[in-house]
């Protein structure tokens, strides 16, 4: 009779525990529309996108691998094959790197705006900024948390 209170007590803790998880999961996303990542590429950033909010991820180093790609296609003999290897991929070379040091140039222009000083950080609503995190909803709790405390 005991065990079987016990054993009932612990289910009623457990479905407790996530009636209230469940519910904090749920409200983690009330009133967030934007979330913005800074991170590099060696950085895993979950989730890579949202239905709840729209997901903006930003590689920091994004100019860096394009150029350790196009490096590695060198190829190695001197200056002269160096030469014609990149006159023979001049146009596919300028159409892969347009987007990155587009994609690059934003990405440092709004962690300059939101005065971004360190990685990964993670800037909600273009008001608040997470360091230090790459989950994006545990982000987005310590964000609720920080809110409420704050009302």
């Amino acid at each position: 009779m005991f065990r079987l209170l016990i054993a009932s007590l612990g289910t009623a803790c457990v479905v407790a525990s996530l009636g209230v998880h469940a519910q904090t999961y749920s409200s983690v996303y009330n009133g967030v529309t934007t979330v913005e990542v800074f991170a590099n590429s060696a950085m895993l950033i979950t989730p890579t996108r949202s239905d709840n909010y729209r997901l903006l991820i930003h590689r920091m180093d994004t100019m860096e691998q394009v150029k350790m790609a196009i490096n590695q296609q060198i190829p190695r003999g001197g200056e002269g094959p160096a030469r014609a290897w990149f006159a023979a991929n001049q146009d596919r070379i300028k159409r892969q790197i347009r987007p990155a040091a587009i994609a690059a140039a934003n990405a440092i222009s709004r962690a300059n705006h939101y005065k971004i000083d360190r990685l990964p950080a993670i800037v909600v609503n273009g008001r608040a900024v997470v360091y230090g995190m790459t989950d994006v909803d545990a982000a987005l709790q310590r964000y609720q948390a920080t809110r409420a405390l704050r009302k």
